[in-house]
Formats: C-alpha cells, structure tokens, sequence
C-alpha cells in the first residue's frame, strides 16, 4: 500500500471561475446514427488503406524480383536496392545513348549518297560524327539538320568527302578485229609438232 492518497474532490481553480462540467457519457444503448455513419467510413477507409498497402508490398516485391532474381532472401537492405536501380538506371542511358548514335548513323548512310557524298568515308571522320552527335532522330527537323551536316562536311573537304559520279561501264565488242579460230592441223606431223611445242 502507498503513503499516498490521491484526493477525492477536484480543487476549485483561484481565479474565481467555476470550473467548467465534464460533460457526462450517453448512457443509451444504442449509438446515435452519425455515430455509427463514421465508424462505417472509418471502417471502409481502412480497408482500402490495408488493400492499397497490399498492392504496394505485390508492387514492391515484383520490383526486387525484377532487381534481384536470384536473391531469395525476404528484406534487402534499401541502400543496396537504391545502388542496384541506379546502376540500372545508367546501363539504360548508355543503352539508350548508343541506340540513338547508331540511329544517326544508319539515317547518314542513308542519306549521303542522295547528297554527294561517301558515306565510308563520313562516318569515318571524327569532326562528322562530333557535329551530329547532339542530332536527336524523334525530332521533326532531323532530317534538314542531318543533310546540312553532310553538305557543310562536303563543302569543308570536297576532295575526301564527295562522291565520284559513277561511270556507266563499258560495254559493246572490241574492235581489234575477230579473234582467231584455233586451226585443226593438217597433218599428223603438225599436230605432233603443235603438242609438242616444236
């Protein structure tokens, strides 16, 4: 038992202020209907707040499953998980980066024996690929940007960058005169002679 006793009445406050009634409980049995609208929203509420944190946690185990698909394990640690997005997250840049040069690669190929130039020769040249390296192939304007590349790389070296018109080949017989027919020999003699070289 203790020392202690708690007291029984409530002290009256010393500002001449009755204090103010506690408010006494409904002894009804039942509860007022706005009362029972309430605890039927709370209630809704947090089954759709425990069914969108199960999506979450699906969501969020299909992510690390995804990351890691060997790890079995339950709980990785966040900051590994943050690296493993990031270094991902990088691979696809680099991935997308080189997507994009090969792109503007394939469209000059394309479009430099439309506009007298070599194509070897082009994308060959470190000064070329520099200028249309920032060229991005979703962009509407592309195309005139790409072709005034190819033709500002022409005008700055003709001589290494334009194409030789193409020769058509020759064709037609030549006019040496009609080539020989092989003669039979007349003799056994002169096919023995011819064989033999003699």
């Amino acid at each position: 038992m203790s020392d202690t006793t708690t007291p029984t009445a409530e002290a009256t406050p010393t500002t001449g202020t009755p204090a103010p009634e506690t408010p006494s409980a409904p002894v009804a049995s039942t509860p007022a209907p706005a009362a029972e609208q309430q605890l039927a929203d709370a209630t809704t509420r947090a089954e759709q707040a425990a069914a969108e944190r199960d999506e979450l946690r699906a969501a969020l185990d299909a992510v690390t499953k995804a990351l890691n698909p060997n790890g079995d394990q339950g709980e990785q640690d966040p900051a590994a998980l943050a690296a493993t997005v990031a270094e991902r997250d990088k691979q696809l840049d680099q991935t997308g980066a080189e997507l994009r040069t090969a792109r503007v690669e394939l469209a000059a190929y394309k479009a430099a024996a439309d506009h007298g130039a070599r194509a070897d020769r082009l994308l060959n040249s470190r000064s070329f690929l520099d200028a249309v390296a920032a060229l991005d192939p979703a962009d509407g304007k592309f195309d005139e940007q790409l072709v005034a590349a190819i033709r500002a790389a022409v005008e700055a070296d003709p001589d290494l960058y334009r194409a030789t018109p193409a020769v058509p080949g020759r064709g037609g017989a030549e006019f040496n005169g009609a080539p020989a027919a092989p003669t039979k020999p007349a003799t056994l003699r002169d096919a023995i002679a011819a064989r033999l070289g003699a």
